[in-house]
């Protein structure tokens, strides 16, 4: 498959060294942003011990993306516009992200996990109320005003950069519909306001980069320079607001990685062969119509590796820890196998 001469995503995982990166596309006008002051870039790698969600020098697993589907991934990345991702657990839908922030140098992912009961304040900013209150009781007075403000990891990704932030944003079916539309409207924003540090001329807060430095906010004001490339999953968009998805360039994903991009991705050099292998047994294995998990097939690859490893035979019509894997199916759909 030969590439698009404007696409800036290949979907090789494959980072370029900073020098051979491609100038960050021009936005439309109608999603071009001013925001500042311009912050400084986050690091390609992480500090020792420390491993984030786009990290690493390895492969990354993610999908196996068609002309077509490339073609929306850097369709969402040019015109500013979220990419929602939907399909089954085990698509790579989460990989993706990773994969995007790893060949264009982006950064680790920033990443948003959503429950039913998470508030789009939670992934803006979070203020350590009593923190500041017992600093100004111990009479504290060279405290900052941002000392006790952090961004979260939807407030970071909005922060202006020269280059964008990934931002994974997770299980958005899971939410409400109040927190749909807040999420429409701050990202058709492009920023946010910080209530706390209005009254602030400069002040500097925390930051979802955890081991990075902090972030300057002017007046309170959170405003993107570039906007981030969010990726947006979803098991489908029936439950989002028409008004939301019409907003959003969709990628719909069906099956698990291929097992050769999987062992490649996941396992030692030295046991890719071997991995492949397993993960080709458990799919001769499955009954019609069943699809397993990217995690299940990883499983039952590692599973293999070890017995091979071990001097085990297979027996004659069972896939690599079959007694394993099916039990751990079985706990994770409450009881019930596959």
């Amino acid at each position: 498959m030969e590439a698009e001469s404007w696409w800036m995503y290949r979907g090789d995982a494959r980072p370029a060294a900073p020098e051979e990166r491609a100038p960050w596309p021009p936005p439309p006008p109608w999603r071009s942003f001013d925001g500042e002051p311009v912050q400084p870039a986050p690091p390609d790698e992480d500090p020792p011990g420390i491993r984030h969600l786009g990290a690493g020098d390895g492969p990354v697993a993610g999908p196996d993306l068609d002309a077509a589907g490339l073609a929306v991934v850097n369709a969402a990345v040019c015109l500013r516009r979220p990419l929602l991702v939907t399909g089954p657990p085990g698509t790579g839908k989460s990989g993706l992200a990773r994969r995007i922030s790893r060949e264009l140098g982006l950064g680790p992912v920033l990443s948003w996990w959503i429950t039913s009961r998470t508030t789009v304040r939670e992934g803006l900013y979070e203020q350590d109320a009593v923190g500041r209150i017992c600093a100004g009781a111990a009479g504290r007075t060279e405290v900052g005003a941002g000392e006790f403000i952090r961004l979260g990891p939807l407030g970071t990704a909005l922060l202006a950069y020269e280059r964008p932030r990934v931002l994974l944003v997770e299980g958005l079916d899971r939410s409400d519909v109040a927190l749909v539309d807040e999420l429409h409207g701050v990202l058709d924003q492009g920023g946010f306001a910080v209530p706390e540090l209005r009254g602030t001329a400069s002040a500097t807060v925390g930051t979802a980069d955890e081991h990075g430095p902090g972030a300057e906010v002017v007046r309170g004001r959170v405003r993107c320079l570039q906007f981030p490339v969010v990726v947006i999953t979803a098991e489908d968009e029936s439950s989002l607001s028409p008004a939301f998805v019409g907003e959003c360039l969709t990628l719909r994903l069906s099956g698990p990685p291929s097992p050769e991009r999987l062992a490649a991705s996941w396992l030692p050099s030295d046991a890719v062969e071997r991995g492949e292998r397993a993960a080709l047994a458990v799919l001769e294995g499955m009954e019609p119509g069943q699809v397993p998990t990217a995690g299940a097939l990883r499983d039952a690859m590692w599973l293999g590796v070890i017995r091979d490893r071990a001097g085990g035979q297979r027996p004659e019509g069972e896939y690599p820890g079959q007694a394993a894997l099916d039990a751990l199916w079985r706990r994770g759909r409450g009881g019930r196998s596959e």
